[in-house]
């Protein structure tokens, strides 16, 4: 005999009204239902607890108590119990009431999600909104790319068709950034006609704004652009979205529908589309490195040398930029980088040729090292 019927039968003497216990386990299991399939998983459990059964409201059955328990869920199901049985008293006694919990439970998790989903969602473009967003930026990686979008001369559709025009086009643009997401890509919008995009580490950001372009340029409502910067993640995940913005606005100086990479290390840019543009570094024919090792106990006073002597190197003829790379798994071993206008510049300010022979030209073609090797450098100075 079922646990339940035990205890209500108990109930039955006079001067008692004992609960059954399966209805408090059944409440208690209240708080962890999530879902219809939850719902109808509880209260099955509480009506065969309580000696009763369940069967399709199809069934030509006339020991069924007419109260759904799918809610909402599959083919409508009700409780059963014969006629004028201990168990059919304790269905009608206390299963309405239960089912009107379970209801109520379910509509407040049901308005729960909506605001979630208001709260976490921009309502015009369905993206994520600047708060999310936010979010994301703040979970970045090294490996990762970040990318700014911005739509090229918003403002003229706004002052030329009005703001549900300008309206229109951020929907439509929203959209088109949603269908070429794919796997663990991330878009939210920034704020206005700026938007940000997050790709994961191995991914390559071109394809995607290529694919958006096209798409971009078969749905547009009105002939509008957009000019992207892209950044990869670097040690520093903090100057991810300043350097992708900076990019950005590199590529729309440039002109209309173009995007530009922003990397203090031209060798995790990957090979440029032919409309691309490279951002933040004046051009350069000729990249030296070198490797160094410095003993742990002397790295402070070379890191504050190399600063020191960063005052000067402006002055270099043909020098574009410097920078000094520490190994995060090594601490004992740097590397040098600096970028000129031309290696004949580099072999005339280099005179000594033992200093000429400590750098080398960094590879190219098969031979030049993946994005994923140099993650764990950090900048020390540039």
């Amino acid at each position: 005999m079922e646990r339940g019927l035990e205890i209500a039968r108990s109930g039955d003497q006079p001067g008692k009204d004992v609960i059954p216990e399966s209805l408090f386990e059944a409440m208690r299991a209240l708080l962890w239902i999530i879902s219809p399939d939850d719902a109808r998983t509880v209260t099955r459990n509480l009506v065969e607890n309580l000696g009763g059964t369940i069967v399709d409201s199809g069934d030509s059955t006339t020991s069924a108590i007419p109260l759904d328990l799918s809610f909402g869920s599959g083919t409508p199901i009700l409780p059963c119990a014969p006629e004028h049985s201990v168990a059919r008293r304790m269905l009608e006694r206390y299963l309405p009431s239960f089912v009107i919990d379970v209801r109520r439970i379910l509509q407040l998790h049901a308005e729960g999600e909506r605001n979630q989903e208001d709260a976490s969602l921009d309502s015009l473009t369905q993206l994520s909104n600047r708060r999310m967003t936010g979010r994301a930026l703040g979970r970045l990686r090294p490996g990762e790319f970040v990318m700014m979008i911005d739509l090229d001369h918003f403002k003229a559709v706004n002052d030329s068709f009005g703001h549900p025009a300008g309206d229109q086009v951020l929907r439509t643009f929203g959209r088109a950034l949603l269908a070429t997401l794919r796997g663990r890509d991330f878009a939210g919008r920034y704020g206005g006609d700026e938007f940000v995009v997050v790709l994961p580490v191995d991914s390559n950001p071109e394809p995607f704004l290529e694919r958006l372009r096209e798409l971009w340029a078969q749905v547009r409502p009105h002939d509008i652009s957009f000019s992207a910067g892209i950044a990869l993640v670097g040690y520093d995940v903090t100057t991810a979205l300043a350097d992708a913005d900076a990019a950005m606005y590199h590529a729309k100086n440039t002109g209309p529908d173009q995007w530009a990479w922003a990397t203090t290390d031209p060798r995790l840019v990957t090979p440029s589309a032919s409309r691309s543009v490279r951002a933040n570094r004046e051009p350069s024919e000729f990249v030296a490195y070198s490797r160094l090792e410095v003993p742990e106990g002397d790295q402070e006073q070379f890191d504050r040398a190399f600063r020191d002597r960063l005052g000067a190197v402006d002055a270099w003829p043909g020098f574009v930029a410097l920078e000094v790379w520490a190994d995060t798994q090594h601490p004992t071993q740097y590397s040098m980088v600096s970028w000129w206008t031309s290696a004949e510049e580099f072999r005339d300010y280099m005179k000594s040729s033992d200093h000429r022979l400590s750098h080398d030209r960094i590879p190219t073609g098969s031979h030049r090292p993946k994005p994923i090797e140099f993650h764990r450098f950090r900048i020390v100075s540039r």
